[in-house]
């Protein structure tokens, strides 16, 4: 995707209704406008955390004074899941008791309590457990289609589990590769998958951290951004890997690929 024209989808994205109306409007997959509002949500969370931490006492006497959970979320345009974790944790409950009533609010005595917190974790869309789970699902789906994708060209391959179990140490890709195969015409040795949408800032971090130190170890790679990546990462001239995204493998299972491109972290 032309970096000017995800900016341009970057700004736009404030909430699901967008994503629905510009996935109509440009024809662009709504799971790819998902995943850029998702990374926003995130971004701008950390860009928050800190004026909402200086609020902190603000927070707990509203709170106290009857205002719910998720009101406040709203109210300072903050995660309601965080929101509630602040609250309760400065009406001397610890993290590790917060993290139990996210697991199972049931289990909560206080009623006004197991009630807000019910409807903060069905609302929370980027920081629920719920949310997180969506996520690690995604991030499954796109390593099963890379699986079936080398299965198809018949290629032996090791998946990172592997890898771990059998003791290899350091920094490891979801697939090493017995013999290299051409992509592009280029040798490739690994495959990273990332469900994700390659924006150039946070694939900086991956490149450095990551992706450089797998083609140390084992050669030339791929990194495959499903849902799509700025193009201004293809004049980063990295050597050692190369990025692509749900192009490469759309063809080999249309069905499986248009599904997921259309998966949302919504309920």
């Amino acid at each position: 995707m032309d970096s000017e024209l995800y900016k341009f989808f970057y700004e736009s994205l404030h909430s699901h209704e967008d994503v629905e109306e510009l996935s109509q409007k440009y024809g662009v997959f709504r799971g790819i406008l998902s995943s850029i509002l998702d990374q926003k949500v995130v971004e701008e969370v950390k860009k928050s955390h800190y004026r909402l931490k200086r609020k902190e006492s603000k927070l707990v006497s509203e709170w106290n004074e009857g205002g719910s959970f998720l009101e406040m979320a709203k109210k300072y345009n903050y995660p309601a899941t965080l929101i509630s974790s602040l609250i309760l944790q400065n009406n001397g409950y610890s993290k590790r008791e917060i993290r139990n009533f996210y697991k199972n609010p049931n289990l909560i005595q206080d009623r006004r309590i197991r009630q807000e917190l019910g409807e903060s974790l069905n609302a929370d869309y980027y920081f629920s457990p719920k949310a997180h789970r969506l996520q690690e699902e995604k991030g499954k789906t796109g390593e099963k289609l890379i699986s079936f994708w080398l299965q198809k060209k018949k290629c032996e391959f090791k998946c990172e589990d592997e890898m771990r179990a059998k003791g290899l140490a350091g920094k490891t890709p979801d697939f090493l590769l017995k013999t290299a195969i051409k992509v592009y015409d280029r040798d490739v040795c690994w495959i990273e998958s990332k469900a994700l949408f390659g924006e150039l800032k946070e694939h900086r971090n991956y490149a450095k951290k990551q992706f450089s130190e797998y083609a140390k170890c084992y050669g030339d790679g791929l990194v495959v951004y499903w849902f799509g990546f700025e193009t201004d990462i293809l004049n980063e001239k990295e050597d050692g890997y190369q990025v692509t995204d749900f192009e490469l493998l759309i063809n080999d299972f249309p069905g499986r690929v248009n599904r997921f491109l259309t998966s949302v972290t919504r309920w």
